[in-house]
């Protein structure tokens, strides 16, 4: 009995021994857990480190073909291909394997990760297969004569160049949309590096496709196909209108398989008829005592260039030395300056000297105050007539380059303008930006201001303009609002407008520049909530398919009138921009504060 109950005693006290054993073992297993997660917690964190540095590397590199000079840029871009290659093939090393596919499934943080792995493969994509794409286009212009010897193009490597823009131009467009369709990240970091991500290569993707959309509008508009006549309007921005400023003379120019030929201008008096037809609803209540579609200066009162285009072509075509038209250019003496930049300075008659510098002032003021009236046409015309037939002349890749950037800008800003009655150019000429048309997109949330002087005058070169533009919620609905102030001042002072000689102040004498202000509303979306400082009434006006908001700021010599609106933008559309009448510089003027 008493061996009997030893062996039960032994035996009780070998049960907690068997339990600590389990213990042990639990404890060693999640111990092993601990240590192997960390260790691929830690692995993970490394080549993540490995990756961002990698990455770093790669937009630090990539953003030269989006900033500085872009002559520069493209033209050393055999130079950075392969380096981008290197480390974007790094950073997508680093972020594959195992590892990696089995953290896209931890929850909360797994969407975040897959996000990350998606945009660095793309960014791959980017750098293994647009980048060399791009290389081929600029080693075709660079590699090639692009002068014919003759004062015309060599079109045949311009083509070949266009062709291999267009590939990369796709492909490019294609990775944009990749990236910006990734959802919003959970985690703070990985959601500030998607949107720069996001905005780097929509920035990069945008001035791709620009250039190749003047590039690929290049054949057809030097008459590849065929002879090309075109209208050349002058626009003067000191007396302000929609789409630029009044048309103070037009001229015309011809292209014929690369080779250009001005022909000669003729002042807006010279010009009788009208083009009423191309009025529409709601327009002659915007333009009312503007003469809009009976007098040729007064055509650019609309900010639609396509209809300023219909305008011209019909009005010069009614003159006993006009005829049909292949297409219509506008410029004002902001892109004339960009253009003697980019081509090269440019001798007046009398011995005056325009340049990258001087131009703008001198045509938009200087002229004014320096020449007698019936001279002043003159200095326009013979600028202009000038700049188109230097344009091509005496080509070259960094000179191609220069003239695209330049055109670029200023058609960014509405300063230049293009538009053909071919419907097969339409497309590329959007891509290059030049069409000057009313944005009708919902997505690409767009409100429009727009200015025309009812004060026969050269006041507006007095007037500074800024606008700012905040967002100020997001709408449950997926809208978002914004709030816009924009500032008129005019510079003017009572002194020099004593002095000043008439023409530029004849039918104001008091110096007041008086903007009729026009506020399209976003397609898709609302205005509200005006409000002017000098308490300036608007009023509404159905055109151009939206509402319009019509009113009359009057601004007296050394005076800031301020206007402020609130605008609702289409759930979903992206943020919000502001489409303008050009200013008198090369600085729009506004400021995104978002």
């Amino acid at each position: 009995m008493a061996r009997m109950r030893t062996k039960r005693i032994a035996h009780a006290r070998a049960l907690p021994r068997k339990k600590h054993t389990t213990r042990r073992i639990v404890l060693a297993f999640l111990l092993l857990v601990i240590v192997v997660g960390g260790c691929c917690g830690f692995m993970m964190f490394r080549s993540a480190m490995s990756a961002k540095n990698h990455l770093n590397n790669v937009i630090a590199t990539a953003q030269s073909l989006n900033s500085g000079d872009m002559t520069d840029a493209l033209t050393n871009i055999g130079s950075s291909v392969e380096s981008i290659q290197t480390e974007a093939a790094a950073a997508k090393q680093d972020v594959s394997g195992p590892l990696w596919t089995a953290a896209e499934w931890i929850p909360v943080v797994g969407s975040d990760i897959s996000s990350v792995r998606s945009a660095v493969n793309t960014l791959d994509d980017f750098a293994q297969t647009t980048l060399p794409q791009l290389q081929q286009a600029v080693n075709t212009l660079t590699g090639s004569s692009l002068s014919d010897g003759d004062g015309g193009l060599n079109m045949e490597p311009i083509i070949t160049a266009a062709d291999q823009l267009t590939v990369a131009n796709d492909s490019l467009a294609a990775q944009a949309q990749t990236i910006n369709d990734l959802p919003d990240a959970k985690i703070g970091l990985v959601q500030d590096a998607l949107s720069k991500g996001k905005t780097q290569l929509t920035a990069v993707a945008d001035t791709v496709n620009q250039l190749t959309g003047i590039v690929n509008m290049l054949p057809s508009f030097l008459g590849t196909d065929g002879a090309r006549n075109y209208v050349l309007l002058a626009q003067t921005n000191s007396e302000i209108r929609g789409a630029g400023g009044m048309v103070g003379s037009v001229g015309s120019f011809s292209a014929d398989n690369g080779k250009i030929s001005v022909g000669e201008f003729h002042s807006n008096t010279q010009f009788s008829g009208n083009a009423t037809d191309q009025i529409g609803e709601g327009e002659s209540t915007l333009y009312s005592d503007m003469y809009f579609g009976t007098a040729i200066h007064n055509i650019t009162s609309s900010p639609d260039f396509p209809q300023v285009a219909r305008m011209a072509s019909e009005f010069w075509e009614q003159q006993s030395f006009g005829g049909t038209s292949d297409g219509v250019m506008s410029l004002d003496p902001v892109a004339l300056q960009a253009m003697i930049g980019a081509t090269g300075s440019v001798t007046l008659s009398d011995g005056r000297v325009l340049d990258g510098t001087n131009t703008a002032d001198f045509l938009l003021n200087g002229v004014y105050l320096e020449v007698s009236v019936e001279e002043q046409d003159t200095y326009f015309s013979e600028t202009a007539s000038q700049v188109i037939a230097n344009m091509f002349t005496n080509m070259d890749s960094t000179k191609m380059m220069n003239l695209a950037k330049a055109l670029m800008n200023m058609a960014g800003q509405r300063h230049f303008y293009f538009w053909s009655f071919h419907d097969e150019d339409v497309e590329t000429l959007r891509d290059a930006g030049m069409t000057g048309e009313i944005n009708n997109s919902e997505s690409d949330s767009t409100v429009g201001l727009y200015l025309n002087e009812m004060y026969a005058s050269k006041l507006d070169y007095y007037v500074d303009r800024h606008t700012v533009v905040e967002q100020t919620g997001t709408n449950a609905d997926g809208s978002a609002t914004y709030h816009v102030t924009t500032t008129l001042t005019n510079t003017m002072t009572a002194a020099l407008n004593a002095t000043v000689p008439w023409y530029i102040n004849h039918l104001t004498p008091d110096g007041t520049a008086g903007n009729r202000t026009m506020i399209f509303a976003p397609t898709g979306g609302t205005v509200s909530n005006i409000t002017a400082s000098n308490g300036a009434q608007f009023t509404q006006v159905d055109a151009y398919d939206r509402t319009v908001y019509l009113g009359q700021l009057d601004i007296p010599v050394e005076t800031t009138i301020t206007l402020e609106w609130d605008v609702t933008t289409q759930a979903g559309a992206d943020p919000l921009q502001i489409d303008q009448t050009p200013t008198c510089s090369d600085d729009p003027g506004i400021e995104y504060r978002y």
